[in-house]
């Protein structure tokens, strides 16, 4: 039985809570709300997920209606037309010029004035012969029209259709829609014509967007391989980025690939792509006879959008990847090697999209059985979101359940810096972008999406942010334990359970803001006395978090400038901090230069701190790219309680120039890349704590394989961080060498190899290798493996009071993946991430007095020996079955391992033992679904 050390009044945080949440749906549905345009239709969704398809019949009459079919009297040309099956219900607004056939642009344009009109028809006529862009034929014809893009379209809208989202584009309305075929190669970015033909369609209803695409291809050069959402794989794939702003300032993007597994996500000026949202929208593929197919529907109600009635604008771009030649096409003509996107996207306009309120109910029920406590535990909640406006969403969550049933890596840190780990909870996913205040949020991530293999990072750049939600619900901090009590480390880092949460996103006009509550349980954690060895159950009061995001944005031609706010409060039982951040950017109208700022001012224990820095972006032609860094934070600066930020009292300024090239290289080159990169940081004492002088050298082969050259030189520096606030030192100066060879990923099985070596601390060289293989023989089945070893003749590591010790190590780590699919919605995923370390102490060293090298220390002859091992490890079996868009089965086991310092083991010891010895020890069983209007 465990005794309660300390008791806290959770009725008291219940109707904390709940009060909030009623306010602030309150002055959602007062204040901030339109008037809703009510809908009696029912919900066109009855179809059901079959094997790969996402099979969705969208039923409806024969009736079609078109809008803003302007100039009547302008005919298709013949380079502007290709055979087909139809008739064009795609019009166009475009600018005409002077000819003898076509009349003068006056009387075209008053003619086009005439049209605009509401057009209905039943049952074309059939015709033979091209009709003018603005007149309907009555039936199909035996041609669809071809056209080239003008500066904006007016997209046609069907009041009616009957679709089914299977990839095979045979309905009657594909025929009936124009398309167009003006993809061009962007990755490589020779902007050359593609090898194989792209004809997309596009057309929308007052329910959502409707996109399909047939893709010529030889068949036997199609590549098909199943993923989870949105895994980033070399496989041929469809997708279209959405700007629903119609301002450059934010969008979505959605892919579908071969297959039918699904990605999407959120967009930012410029390129600031994320994965983590998901949306409820259809997609399916299909194999042709000369090549394959995609089907697309997105509904508006799951977008973003400013309000407004009558015209609306937006903006599109769509692209291709053609994975075993690893090329990408896209349209428009804007390869990642230049400076513009969101702002140079294909424009288009609608009438009278300004989707209906809608609401989403997300319960769940979950059980879990702990076989280290031998208990079961049992929870049930729900999430939900309400959007009673386009420019308006409410969502929240009530005794939600935020056990990730996704493992974070194994990860081994003994230095003074903390650990990011990405958010993975869709409640703090969604709607997350208005609160990301400058690109450094979002941290940067490897991909295995391209054409050779990547070998998993040796370094991944972390966030800087006001606002990192894993804090939430994350583990106590400050925890108020106790003499004579002992609590076990997986107690220590285990997370807290949340009461609820509650998060308000919107747009009026030029303002975007957003609002973010959460409150957690009472933390309650397991002790042990330690004279008597009673357990014990110790409880402190869980922390309040707060957010508020302010953004006012302004398109200028092209340009784009915007400021904002953002406010964070967490209260804990021990004190309150506050951080508060200004942030500014800026977007040059050619696109050519991009500023982002942003000031910090953080109080916390009655400390005030202030902080600031800048990123300045500068593309002058294609491939070419600048970035200038200035960073100013001050030493009494402290983000951590909602933020993450590697380390404050900080002065510097870095540089990097990258150049890009897909023409004039050797044949057997297929682009080559070239970057350089330098840095200087100083303390506010004005010790140099960083520098380093670097290239990057890049080789992407017509074999699609890839070869990454790295070097790096770090001049001697003062380190006032490892001793962990026990005085300062001055480290050796060091160089870092790294080789990573990759295979061509579209082949059945790939492989990478990487080596290298990095100096440490004291000079001694540390050396590194990676060897992995990828093996997928059928498009269901995907194996990933790699083995990591690190040989380190100097790793120096702080054992306290400004005594380190100085090791001889080796550590070894595997990293195993493997996914099954049964369809394209069912999934069975196993994972193993395990690392070993054994070190041997070799010297030992202390600060010095005054700041300089390191100093030997002696120790006591017979003193215990500093050597130890570490043995980690996190294992996964998944079931997940998606069985209908954002509703899913969970079945989920985990293991995990941190074994005791063995002093010296071989590997194998260490391997066996974390498996024979875990610390956790659970089974889950989740069902979550959807509800939605």
């Amino acid at each position: 039985m465990l005794n309660p050390l300390f008791v806290c009044s959770r009725p008291r945080r219940n109707n904390q809570f709940l009060t909030v949440l009623a306010a602030v749906s309150f002055i959602c549905h007062v204040v901030l709300a339109e008037e809703p345009r009510q809908s009696t239709e029912d919900d066109p969704f009855d179809g059901l997920v079959i094997g790969q398809q996402d099979l969705v019949a969208l039923k409806a009459t024969e009736r079609y209606e078109s809008r803003s079919l302007p100039l009547p009297s302008l005919p298709l040309s013949a380079a502007n037309l290709a055979p087909a099956t139809g008739s064009s219900l795609f019009s166009l607004t475009r600018k005409l010029e002077k000819s003898p056939s076509s009349g003068s642009s006056s009387q075209q344009r008053s003619e086009g004035q005439k049209t605009s009109e509401r057009l209905t028809s039943k049952a074309p006529p059939r015709s033979t012969s091209p009709e003018p862009a603005g007149n309907l034929p009555s039936e199909p014809a035996a041609r669809t029209a071809v056209i080239d893009i003008p500066p904006q379209i007016d997209l046609v809208e069907l009041d009616a259709v009957d679709v089914v989202i299977d990839g095979r584009l045979d309905e009657d309305v594909w025929s009936r829609v124009a398309g167009f075929e003006n993809m061009v190669v962007v990755e490589p970015d020779t902007l050359v014509d593609p090898e194989y033909r792209t004809l997309v369609r596009i057309f929308y209803t007052d329910r959502g967007l409707f996109v399909s695409a047939e893709m010529e291809q030889p068949t036997d050069t199609l590549i098909q391989r199943l993923s989870a959402r949105d895994q980033d794989l070399n496989r041929d794939g469809f997708g279209i980025t959405l700007d629903t702003s119609g301002k450059g300032l934010f969008g979505f993007w959605f892919a579908i690939n071969l297959g039918g597994s699904k990605e999407d996500g959120k967009v930012l000026p410029e390129r600031n792509f994320s994965r983590e949202w998901d949306g409820a929208w259809h997609g399916a593929t299909a194999i042709t006879d000369t090549g394959w197919s995609a089907e697309l529907f997105i509904p508006w109600s799951i977008v973003a959008m400013p309000p407004g009635g009558g015209e609306r604008k937006m903006s599109f771009f769509v692209n291709r990847k053609v994975a075993f030649q690893n090329e990408r096409y896209g349209w428009p003509a804007l390869p990642f090697t230049q400076a513009r996107f969101m702002s140079a996207l294909q424009a288009m306009t609608m009438n009278d999209v300004n989707p209906k309120q809608q609401w989403e109910v997300f319960p769940y029920a979950s059980t879990s059985a702990d076989g280290i406590y031998e208990e079961t535990d049992q929870k049930v909640g729900m999430n939900f979101s309400w959007r009673p406006a386009p420019n308006l969403q409410l969502t929240g969550a009530i005794n939600p359940d935020f056990g990730s049933v996704e493992s974070d890596d194994v990860v081994v840190n003994l230095t003074a810096y903390e650990t990011f780990f990405p958010e993975k909870r869709l409640f703090f996913l969604e709607g997350s972008e208005v609160f990301e205040t400058s690109p450094r949020s979002t941290p940067m991530r490897g991909s295995r999406g391209g054409g050779a293999r990547v070998a998993p990072s040796t370094y991944t750049l972390e966030p800087t942010t006001v606002l990192n939600t894993r804090r939430i619900g994350g583990s106590a901090k400050d925890l108020d334990v106790p003499d004579g009590i002992e609590i076990a480390g997986p107690e220590l880092s285990k997370p807290t359970d949340l009461l609820g949460a509650v998060k308000v996103v919107g747009q009026a006009n030029s303002f975007r803001f957003g609002l973010l509550g959460a409150v957690e349980d009472d933390v309650e954690l397991r002790g042990t006395v330690e004279d008597t060895e009673e357990d014990i159950l110790i409880t402190q009061t869980g922390r309040d978090f707060g957010v508020a995001r302010a953004l006012w944005e302004r398109q200028t031609g092209s340009g784009r400038q915007a400021h904002g706010y953002i406010g964070t409060i967490t209260n804990t039982p021990g004190y309150e901090a506050m951080v508060h951040g200004f942030d500014s950017h800026f977007l040059t109208q050619n696109g050519k230069w991009n500023v982002d700022t942003q000031l910090l001012s953080s109080v916390k224990d009655s400390e005030t701190g202030y902080g600031g820095f800048a990123d300045v972006r500068y593309i002058p032609k294609q491939g070419v790219f600048h970035r200038f860094s200035f960073d100013f934070l001050g030493d009494k600066l402290d983000i951590s309680d909602l933020g993450f930020l590697r380390r404050n009292d900080v002065r510097g300024v870095r540089y990097t120039r990258f150049h890009n090239t897909s023409k004039g290289l050797p044949d057997f080159l297929r682009s080559r890349g070239i970057g350089v990169f330098t840095s200087a940081q100083a303390n506010s004492n004005g010790d140099l704590i960083r520098a380093y002088l670097g290239t990057n050298l890049a080789f992407y082969f017509t074999n699609q394989s890839a070869l990454d050259v790295q070097f790096a030189y770090r001049p001697s520096a003062v380190d006032d961080r490892s001793s962990f606030d026990n005085g300062s030192f001055e480290t050796e100066a060091t160089k870092f060498v790294m080789f990573t060879f990759g295979s061509d990923t579209a082949k059945k099985l790939s492989y990478s190899v990487q080596a290298g070596f990095r100096d440490d601390e004291l000079g001694d060289p540390a050396y590194i290798g990676d060897v992995g293989f990828t093996y997928s023989p059928i498009n269901r089945l995907r194996l990933d493996y790699d083995l990591r070893y690190r040989d380190s003749k100097g790793w120096l590591i702080s054992v306290g009071d400004g005594d380190f010790t100085r090791y001889f190590s080796e550590q070894l780590s595997h990293i195993v993946s493997l996914d099954f699919f049964m369809t394209a919605r069912q999934q069975f995923r196993a994972t193993l991430q395990w690392t070993g370390v054994n070190a041997t102490e070799r010297d030992f060293w202390q600060v010095p007095d005054e700041i300089g090298k390191l100093v030997p220390r002696t120790i006591e002859p017979g003193a215990d020996s500093d050597d130890f091992t570490i043995s980690r490890l996190t294992a996964q079996l998944r079931y997940r079955w998606e069985i209908a868009p954002l509703s899913d089965l969970f079945v989920v086991y985990t293991r995990g391992s941190n074994v005791p310092s063995l002093g010296y083991a071989e590997f194998d010891t260490l391997f066996r033992e974390a498996l024979r010895d875990p610390i956790v020890d659970i089974i889950v069983f989740k069902l979550r679904y959807r509800f939605g209007s």
